[in-house]
Order: C-alpha cells, then sequence, then structure tokens
C-alpha cells in the first residue's frame, strides 16, 4: 500500500482478503492487476518527475545518474531475461499441479525445506527474485515456500561463497549461512501458519 491508512476500498479488500468471503475469484484477481498496474505507472511517473527535477538543477550530476543507471539496468537485464525464460520454460515443461505437490500447503516443511535449497543455489538477482516468486504462487505454491525461497535467493549465496570467504572469513561466512538458512526456516514456517 502506498499510504496509511487505508482507504474505505483498500480496507474492503484487505477485509475479503483476511475473512476469504464468498466473492468471485477472478474479481480479486482483477483489483490485484490494476493495483500492480496503477503502482507501476505511480513509480515511473515518479521516476520521470524526479529526473526532470534533477536536470533542472544540475545537468552534469543528472547525466552522471543516467549513465550509472543505465549500467545497472545492463547487468539487470540479461539476469530478468533468464528469469523470464525459466519461468517459461518451468511452465510448458512442469504443471501447476507438479508444483503444487513439491511446494504447495500439502508439502508441509519438506515443501519449505525444498524452496530453501534452491533459493540458496539459485544464481538470482535480488530484483529478479520477486517475479520467480510470484509466478511460484500463481502456480500453487504456498507463502512459506515462496518465503523460504525469496529468503535463502537473497542472504544465502552459494555462488558467493568464495567472495564472502575471502573478505569475512570462513568462519563467520560459514556460521552465517547456516544460521540465515534456519532463520529463515522459521520465518517461512511462521508466515506460513499466520498466511495460511
Amino acid at each position: 500500500m502506498a499510504h496509511w491508512p487505508p482507504s474505505r476500498s483498500e480496507w474492503r479488500w484487505l477485509l475479503i482478503y483476511f475473512f476469504r468471503l464468498q466473492l468471485p475469484l477472478s474479481l480479486l484477481k482483477e483489483q490485484c492487476e490494476k493495483r500492480k498496474m496503477r503502482a507501476g505507472h505511480i513509480y515511473l511517473i515518479i521516476a520521470v518527475v524526479l529526473l526532470g527535477i534533477s536536470f533542472f538543477k544540475e545537468k552534469q550530476k543528472t547525466k552522471e545518474a543516467l549513465k550509472a543507471t543505465l549500467k545497472i539496468f545492463y547487468t539487470i537485464i540479461p539476469v530478468l531475461v533468464f528469469v523470464f525464460v525459466l519461468m517459461g520454460l518451468i511452465q510448458a515443461y512442469v504443471s501447476s499441479k507438479t508444483i503444487a505437490s513439491i511446494l504447495g500447503q500439502k508439502s508441509g516443511i519438506l515443501g519449505i525445506l525444498y524452496a530453501e535449497i534452491v533459493g540458496s543455489i539459485a544464481l538470482f538477482m535480488p530484483p529478479a527474485v520477486f517475479p520467480f516468486g510470484g509466478y511460484l504462487h500463481d502456480n500453487g505454491a504456498s507463502y512459506g515456500s515462496i518465503a523460504g525461497f525469496v529468503f535463502t535467493a537473497i542472504l544465502i549465496g552459494v555462488t558467493t561463497l568464495p567472495v564472502e570467504i575471502k573478505f569475512l572469513g570462513k568462519r563467520f561466512t560459514i556460521a552465517r549461512n547456516i544460521f540465515t538458512f534456519v532463520l529463515a526456516f522459521f520465518i517461512a514456517l511462521l508466515m506460513e501458519v499466520i498466511l495460511k
């Protein structure tokens, strides 16, 4: 939500969600999609306005900021393309029933552990984790599994272990990754219970 307290219509949707009133699922999905589009447009407008203000105040710094933004953009785009291709391949070859059976509510603790293991070895940058988590949710994964995946994909990096060991030491790196994995499990389990 962009502001607090929520408006009357936002409260209504929150109540519908939490109390699971008997409304058509298509109507709820339609409202969610409208909100996503609206939020995306708002972010884009804010970015353009801030860029315009910055350009009028200091042109040189704005140009430097745009160059830095393009570098970040070119770094993230290949990863996002990879994630979207991966999502397409999974959708083509793995059914929603399979995802739900491995990561759904019926999979329980094992589903959370599977998601955490995949998250730990995933080669995702943080901006790419959330679209993939949303894809898993849309295909039947439980909130606990998604939380476990997101936490470990962002906080644990098997591929970055050598760099972390180099700068922070082997003992710290191993301890941090183990504690993160365990804490992520309990947080994901708690989210599963709360959001069930």
